[in-house]
């Protein structure tokens, strides 16, 4: 927010007459959000470039406002009525069922006129408001005015004199002792190792953002790695370098550099070890990811500037999966806080944030051919996007990738060839020849092997 309110809301907030048509004029602040009643001199206010809209509320309801505005938002509707996908009114319409408010988003320069003869002035060219408003539609109850943009339904259960939370408050002390539950402990087994084995196999991959639907043609390989570089291989045998990876004694990554589309060095991580088990990754701009264990649980934990965040890796069916929480250090910005989690169901690995389904990614077993390969993406509970892809076999060292036409589940396949992969002797992807926005690329890959 450009400016604070709290001037605004706490000392300068105001009760003046506008049925007074002449009176002293006083300076205008730069945000303002008052309440006037009759008996008051008037503001007069300066001529807006953008002018805004009055409102006139009726006694008889109770009124929530949810005010977001900027010069940026003058476009479009003044007033939106309840929407759902607004995740404060969501919260109001959960916590007070019974109220039956009358929730009101404000996005544009508004001059809001109560029966009861007060007003908010959300004007002003360049000025920000992001605030609550409450009334109770009494004729002599006051408008209630409080700065932000989250928590709505602690403030909202304040004018009402009840106790009432919104969701991500009490997540935030759900998520925290879940995470405490998982810190300090470092329990080392058999099922630990399966799983930081599994979690190197990605970090191992020969370029970056392969997805889940490629995988399973760089699972064929059985040689133990000493170093790895792939690159894509241009006219007259430039390169231009996409990822190295150095490998040690035992097979695992010891630094991975990722470079830019250019070729130049984008980002780089050492990992370490300790007894065989990795135990902490440490990134180019030195910040630390730092792993413990338990049992059949890895779990990393990384300061990412104002939040802390919690990633618990394990195996479940022979699928790595995982859950995630990012927690701000401040809770006042708890409503900033997410959970991410995977779950196995049906062959498909659907990802979830903050309990919302995202998207699903759905195959059969990796080492069985043709591999047929669905993803499906959500945006508010409706289908985003659906891609469907097929990895067939073609000899002992060619596979072949094909898309799909289909747009969603239940339309006809049409089969496309898109990209092919090459292996080496060592069942190795040594190269990637295929097809984006019409052009033709090859992605090649360098190994050495330890003996």
């Amino acid at each position: 927010m450009k400016h604070l309110l709290s001037i605004l809301l706490i000392l300068t907030f105001s009760f003046q007459g506008y049925s007074q048509k002449k009176g002293k004029k006083k300076p205008i602040p730069k945000t303002k959000i008052t309440a006037v009643q009759e008996g008051g001199p008037t503001i007069e206010m300066k001529d807006e470039k953008i002018m805004p809209d009055t409102l006139q509320i009726q006694k008889g309801k109770k009124y929530v406002f949810l005010v977001d505005v900027s010069e940026f938002s003058g476009q479009g509707n003044t007033v939106e009525a309840g929407n759902d996908d607004n995740s404060e009114k969501a919260e109001l319409k959960r916590n007070f069922p019974k109220e039956n408010l009358e929730i009101i988003t404000i996005n544009k320069y508004t001059y809001v006129l109560f029966e009861n003869k007060q007003t908010l002035d959300i004007t002003g060219n360049g000025n920000s408001f992001q605030a609550f408003a409450y009334w109770s539609g009494k004729i002599d109850d006051k408008v209630q005015i409080k700065e932000g943009k989250r928590m709505a339904t602690e403030f909202v259960a304040e004018q009402l004199k009840t106790k009432k939370e919104s969701s991500y408050v009490i997540n935030t002390r759900k998520y925290k002792k879940e995470v405490a539950s998982l810190l300090g402990k470092n329990k080392v087994t058999s099922k630990s190792k399966e799983v930081m084995k599994e979690l190197l196999s990605g970090y191992s991959l020969p370029f970056p953002d392969i997805e889940a639907d490629n995988v399973p043609v760089f699972q064929q390989g059985t040689a133990k790695l000493k170093t790895l570089e792939s690159y894509f291989l241009k006219k007259k045998g430039v390169r231009v370098p996409l990822k190295s990876v150095s490998f040690n004694n035992e097979g695992f990554p010891l630094i991975i550099t990722y470079y830019e589309d250019e070729g130049k060095n984008k980002s780089k991580q050492e990992l370490i070890y300790k007894d065989g088990m990795l135990t902490k990754i440490i990134k180019a701009d030195q910040t630390t990811s730092s792993i413990n264990y338990d049992d059949n649980k890895m779990i990393f934990t990384e300061n990412i500037g104002d939040a802390n965040e919690t990633t618990v890796f394990w195996l479940e069916n022979s699928k790595l999966l995982q859950k995630s929480y990012t927690l701000m250090t401040d809770d006042k910005f708890s409503y900033m806080n997410t959970f991410t989690e995977e779950k196995f169901e049906n062959n498909c690995i659907s990802y979830s944030i903050n309990n919302v389904v995202w998207s699903y990614n759905c195959g059969g077993p990796n080492n069985k051919f043709p591999y047929i390969h669905t993803y499906t993406s959500y945006q508010n509970k409706e289908v985003l996007q659906f891609r469907k892809s097929k990895i067939e076999k073609k000899n002992d060292r060619t596979y072949d990738k094909y898309y799909s036409e289909a747009e969603r589940a239940d339309q006809n396949d049409n089969y496309k060839l898109w990209g092919t992969f090459h292996l080496d002797d060592f069942n190795l992807v040594d190269s990637f020849n295929f097809t984006k926005d019409g052009t033709a690329k090859t992605i090649k890959i360098d190994y050495t092997c330890y003996e």
